[in-house]
């Protein structure tokens, strides 16, 4: 997430891709973040990714993240908006 550390105060933040979810999940220890939208077009790469690779999603640790995140399961060339 070299974009995160170089910006200096990042509130909004889109994730194409990363179904397995760690990308959003390190993003997330941003505490400057309001909100985080994750889009995947494929429900399934997230579905596998929960079942295999949990460990990768989970956010537990990280206590302001609650409420900011979006999952968004949809073709991003449709429709791209973060607002």
């Amino acid at each position: 997430h070299p974009a995160m550390i170089t910006h200096p105060n990042p509130k909004r933040v889109a994730v194409i891709g990363g179904g397995e979810g760690a990308t959003v999940r390190e993003i997330l220890k941003h505490s400057t973040l309001e909100k985080v939208v994750m889009i995947e077009i494929d429900e399934g790469v997230v579905n596998l990714s929960t079942k295999y690779l949990p460990e990768w999603q989970d956010c537990s640790s990280i206590a302001h993240h609650d409420g900011c995140a979006e999952w968004c399961f949809d073709d991003v060339r449709a429709d791209l908006r973060v607002e």
